[in-house]
Formats: structure tokens, C-alpha cells, sequence
């Protein structure tokens, strides 16, 4: 259950007398002679200043959210200008217009200390960035409509109604409408203030203590009920309307902070106490000033001993120390669970150490039967995509073996030479397709490069023109052109004199136009490319075989 804390309450107690002292004065100063008087009534109202002044700076420093500090701080300060207002209405003006229009302003703070006490309502409970909604500033119209109806009362007196044949406007006078609207919206305001902080109130089996607020709104209701029968000993005791309401305000306001109504940045102590962390603050000599009630009691030497470092208490407790304005923040931890997790931690490292081990070696293992696997795989396609100028080598070489004539070997060296630019280059083919399944057109051009200069040591003329539009094309495309290329030149090598070769597209699809001067019968492509079309008279033929949309080799 929330209960007032009793203890330091010093500024209370000083609060207390300093009104005491303020009422002895008001009460010598009716029975003094003039200028004593005169003292009595400034000196009293400056103690009342002081006071409502003082409040609002603790109230800066204890309120917590922005919003509702800077509600209350506005109503301190309107309290202020109410007990100035009637300061200098009662003991420097003189004058009747003076006089009437101070009376007049009474009614800001009046009016606007409910509306605001309504603000700090509704901002309680909200985070430090909130603020209230846009259309909350309409409270603002009634209020201000009120306060300028009774500031310019003069005009309609719809206020106060003075008698039409009076010559100074002064203290005779009847109410009139807007005053009973004044006061019931100052009431409904206060009555508002004060339900909706009860209602968002969240501290349990706590309600009838939170009933303490109430208590100076209900004194102001009996005191507004005494005034207005003009009891005597109302008019000996309490007859300042302004001290009075700005007191009984204060109360009720002070009264819903020390309720944690409105939440404060006090009563460190408790708090510390209740707090579940094991810490103590101690002075510079580590004397204990607040000690959590779980604290457990610490030797000063090893309070000491923490300040280079975490000092252990006894087995699995550590001492920490952090120097604090004025002294130290000292705190114990409990590391048993960590010791005990870090030795597990320790175990279950040197066990993985052994599996990565053991992983390490399989995956080696792995890796290098993967890299067997994937080089004979490599091996087996290079040995079919080559093998027949393999087979073809091997029987120019016994061929070379048993020739005499140094032109024949020259012709059989070339012809070694072309089969062996081929091997090279489907080599690169197969191992770049392997990689990546598009590949660069100039892959092509520089395979017909090296084809056509091996072709000049058989003394065979020729150009190839490469001209595909497209930087990056299918690699098995490509491959399959000079595949085709190779098998039209190993076909007419014998009696080839001559050979031309386009690579373009025509009609939108990529074809391979092979023009050859030899005497050779190319029929036989057609059974690996069933698409060739061939053409020519003579020793002149045409090979023309679609490469995009085509049968496979």
C-alpha cells in the first residue's frame, strides 16, 4: 500500500512556520499603528511569495515528465501574480479604478490554475515526449472567454453589478451570471483535475489514501460556504480569499505528488532500498549511507581493494566499486553461474576442437577424392570431345616415322600442327563451358585465328569473320560452330586449297557459311549434322549449317 513517507521533512515543517509566521503578522498588523502596519501586511506578503516561488523551483526539480512540470511551474507562477495582485491592491494603490481592475485579474490565476490543473491530468502516465493532442487547446477558449468577460466587467456587467447610483464602484455589489459560470467552471476543472488523476492511478489496495487530495478541495468548498454567510471567525482567522486558495491549492497539488498521483524523482532512499540490485553508497571514508535490504555487509578493505578492479568476496561473489559524486557505488555480483557456465563452455570447446579435427580431415579426404572425381570427369570430356585428333596424331606420328622425303614430313607436321590447334582450343571450350555456361564470342575468333595460321604450313589460303552482334553467347553454340569448322577442314585437308568462314546471324538466327576450294566429298556431314545444306560445282563448295534452332552434332 502507498504511504506519505514522514521522514526529512524538513521543507514542510518550514513551509508550516513560515505560514504560522505570516498569519502572527497579519494578526499584529490589526492591532499596530501605522507604518507598522503597513510592514506587517509587506513583510507577510512576502513570505507568501517566497513560498508559492520556492514550491514551484522543487516542483522543477521533483516532476519527472516535461509536460506536467511545465503545467505545475505555470501554476506556481500564477500564484504568485495572485498574491502580488493583492499585494499591491491593499497596500500601495489608491485609486478606485486601480483598485476595482486589480481585483479584476484575481480571476487569471482563478480561472487558469483548474484549466491547467485539468493539462497536468492528463499528462500524467505519458511517456517524456508526449504532449497532449492539438484540440485540447480549445479548454483554453472558455477559460480566456470568462477572463476577459470579467476584465472588461465595466463595460456589460454581467460579472458583478454595481448600484446605478453609486459614484466609486467599489465593494458594494451583486453577482451576476457569468460570475455563477466562473465559479462552476473553476469547480467542475478542480473536481475533473482531480478524478482523472484518482482514475489513472495505478497503485493497488491504495484508494482511500489517495482520498487525501480530495481533502483541500473539500476545505475550499467549507471555506467558499463560510464566506459567503460571513461566519466572524472565518472573517478574524482566514479572511484572505487569496492566501487561502493558493495554500489549500498547493496542499491538494503537493498532497498528489506525495501520493504518487503525479510521479516524482524522490524518496531515493526507499527506492534504493527496495531495489533488488546487492549495492550500498558509501561516503569517501565507506561509511553506508543507503544499502539495498539484500546488500550483503562488505569489509572496507575490500571495498578498498575494488577500486583497481572486482575484488572476490568468496567463492563466486565479486565486490565492484565506482566512484560516485561524493563517494562510491558499491555492489556485489554473483559470477557462480557464470564460473560454472564458463567451465562447461571450456568442456564443450575442447570437445569441438576434436570433431573439427575430425571434420577437417574428412573434408580433406572429401575434397580431394571431389577434386579426383572432377578432374577425371574433366579428362573423360576432353578425351571425347578430342578423341578422334588424338587417334589421328598418333597415326600421322607412326606415319612421320617411316617417311624420308622432307616434304612429306613437312605435310605431315602441319597436318599435326592443325589437329593440334583444334585439340587446344576444344580444350578451352570444354573448360570454360564447364565454368560458366555463356561465354565470350571472342572465345571463337581467336580458336579460327590459330586454325587458320596452322592452315597457311599446308599452303591453304583463307579468311573467317566473326560477327555474331552479340558480346556474350551460349558456349556450346560456339562450340559446336567450330566443331563443325574443324570437321569440314579435316574432310577436304587433303586436296583443300582454299577456305573461307562466316559466323552471323541471317534471318535472326546465328549460322556457321564454311566456302571451301577442294576436291573432297562432304556428304558424309550430313550424318553428323543432318541440317547442313551443301552447295557447289566443281571444287567449289558451300557448307551452311544453322547454328540456333539446329539438330545437335
Amino acid at each position: 500500500m502507498a504511504k506519505v513517507n514522514l521522514k526529512n521533512h524538513r521543507a514542510f515543517l518550514c513551509a508550516a512556520l513560515a505560514v504560522i509566521v505570516a498569519a502572527t503578522l497579519r494578526q499584529i498588523g490589526f492591532r499596530v499603528e501605522p507604518p507598522f502596519d503597513w510592514l506587517c501586511s509587506f513583510f507577510r506578503s512576502v513570505i507568501y511569495v517566497m513560498l508559492f516561488a520556492a514550491w514551484g523551483i522543487s516542483v522543477r526539480r521533483r516532476i519527472i515528465q516535461p509536460q506536467v512540470r511545465r503545467y505545475l511551474t505555470a501554476i506556481s507562477a500564477l500564484m504568485v501574480f495572485w498574491v502580488t495582485a493583492r499585494t499591491i491592491r491593499y497596500i500601495i494603490a489608491e485609486d478606485p479604478w486601480v483598485l476595482r481592475h486589480l481585483w479584476y485579474l484575481y480571476y487569471l490565476p482563478m480561472l487558469f490554475i483548474p484549466a491547467l490543473a485539468v493539462f497536468v491530468a492528463l499528462s500524467l502516465g505519458k511517456t517524456e515526449n508526449y504532449r497532449l493532442p492539438n484540440w485540447m487547446k480549445l479548454f483554453y477558449i472558455p477559460t480566456t472567454l470568462l477572463f476577459l468577460l470579467v476584465l472588461t466587467n465595466d463595460l456589460h456587467q454581467l460579472v458583478f453589478v454595481f448600484p446605478a447610483d453609486a459614484v466609486v464602484w467599489a465593494n458594494v455589489y451583486a453577482h451576476s451570471i457569468v460570475y455563477y459560470l466562473a465559479v462552476g467552471w473553476m469547480f467542475l476543472c478542480a473536481l475533473a483535475a482531480l478524478g482523472a488523476m484518482l482514475i489513472k492511478c495505478h497503485i493497488p489496495h491504495s484508494h482511500k489514501f489517495l482520498l487525501l487530495p480530495f481533502v483541500p478541495f473539500l476545505l475550499a468548498m467549507i471555506y467558499c460556504v463560510f464566506d459567503i454567510v460571513q461566519l466572524p471567525l472565518q472573517k478574524a482567522l482566514a479572511a484572505d480569499v487569496t492566501v487561502v486558495f493558493c495554500l489549500l491549492i498547493t496542499a491538494t497539488l503537493e498532497l498528489c505528488i506525495q501520493c504518487s498521483l503525479i510521479q516524482s524523482n524522490t524518496r531515493y532512499g526507499e527506492l534504493f532500498r527496495e531495489s533488488t540490485l546487492a549495492a550500498q553508497i558509501v561516503d569517501r571514508d565507506y561509511a553506508v549511507q543507503y544499502a539495498a535490504k539484500n546488500a550483503p555487509k562488505i569489509p572496507v578493505e575490500k571495498m578498498r581493494e575494488a577500486e583497481a578492479g572486482p575484488a572476490a568476496l568468496t567463492e563466486g561473489i565479486q565486490v565492484h566499486n565506482m566512484p560516485v559524486d561524493g563517494g562510491h557505488a558499491v555492489w556485489t555480483e554473483d559470477i557462480s553461474q557464470l564460473l560454472r557456465l564458463r567451465e562447461s563452455l571450456e568442456d564443450q570447446q575442447d570437445e569441438l576442437q576434436e570433431r573439427k579435427a575430425l571434420l577437417k580431415s574428412e573434408y580433406d579426404q572429401e575434397r580431394e577424392h571431389k577434386t579426383i572425381e572432377e578432374q577425371n570427369r574433366l579428362y573423360d570430356l576432353l578425351q571425347t570431345r578430342t578423341q578422334s585428333q588424338l587417334n589421328q596424331i598418333d597415326r600421322l606420328v607412326r606415319t612421320y616415322e617411316k617417311t624420308d622425303g622432307a616434304e612429306e614430313k613437312h605435310q605431315i607436321l602441319a597436318h599435326i600442327v592443325v589437329l593440334g590447334s583444334f585439340i587446344k582450343r576444344r580444350k578451352d571450350f570444354v573448360l570454360s563451358i564447364d565454368s560458366a555456361p555463356v561465354i565470350s564470342e571472342e572465345k571463337l575468333t581467336s580458336a579460327l585465328r590459330e586454325s587458320f595460321r596452322a592452315l597457311t604450313l599446308l599452303g591453304v589460303e583463307g579468311a573467317f569473320l566473326v560477327q555474331t552482334g552479340k558480346e556474350y553467347l551460349p558456349g556450346e553454340l560456339l562450340a559446336r560452330a567450330y566443331d563443325f569448322f574443324e570437321d569440314a577442314i579435316e574432310t577436304g585437308l587433303d586436296t583443300l586449297r582454299a577456305i573461307n568462314v562466316q559466323v552471323r546471324p541471317v534471318d535472326g538466327k546465328l549460322r556457321i557459311n564454311i566456302l571451301l576450294d577442294c576436291d573432297a566429298d562432304f556428304t558424309p556431314l550430313c550424318g553428323r549434322y543432318p541440317q547442313v545444306r551443301i552447295d557447289g560445282e566443281d571444287s567449289e563448295m558451300m557448307l551452311v549449317l544453322p547454328l540456333e534452332g539446329g539438330g545437335g552434332a
